[in-house]
């Protein structure tokens, strides 16, 4: 199945999903060769659901069952690539859950790292509305950010 990304004359439209999985004060991210740190996940595939896209994703990049999913926010994002200058909108559905936590995961080499990070690192977090998602990380309604970084 192809990723659910839309090429159109002004740039790319991306659906995209990522896991907020946290354990003892850390949340797990991705971090990227270009130094870029996340949350894990990915990209949608067609005729996936976004529930079914996060568990893949999870499993994926950790080895290990994504459980309980719950959609706690969505992010409208609207950036430019750095080495393309192409322009995205994208969204994002952040789905909360847990995993059976291990002290180190390691995936793809040279694609990305998966790693624990402290939560009072949660600055180097890309994007960066994701700094507001942690402050309301414990909140039971679903969270609706639009992260302009250019548009």
């Amino acid at each position: 199945m192809k990723d659910l990304t839309l090429k159109v004359a002004e740039g790319k439209l991306n659906i995209r999903v990522a896991a907020w999985i946290e354990h003892e004060d850390q949340i797990l991210v991705s971090a990227f060769p270009d130094g870029t740190i996340s949350l894990v996940g990915g990209r949608l595939k067609f005729s996936e659901t976004t529930i079914e896209g996060i568990q893949r994703e999870v499993f994926e990049e950790t080895g290990e069952d994504f459980h309980s999913p719950v959609l706690f926010a969505i992010v409208e994002n609207f950036f430019c690539d750095v080495v393309s200058q192409e322009q995205f909108h994208e969204f994002l559905y952040i789905y909360k859950g847990q995993i059976q936590p291990k002290l180190s995961y390691l995936e793809g080499g040279e694609s990305q790292i998966i790693s624990w990070m402290e939560k009072t690192k949660i600055a180097d977090l890309k994007p960066d509305v994701l700094q507001k998602i942690a402050l309301l990380s414990h909140q039971e309604n679903i969270i609706h950010f639009v992260n302009l970084e250019s548009r």
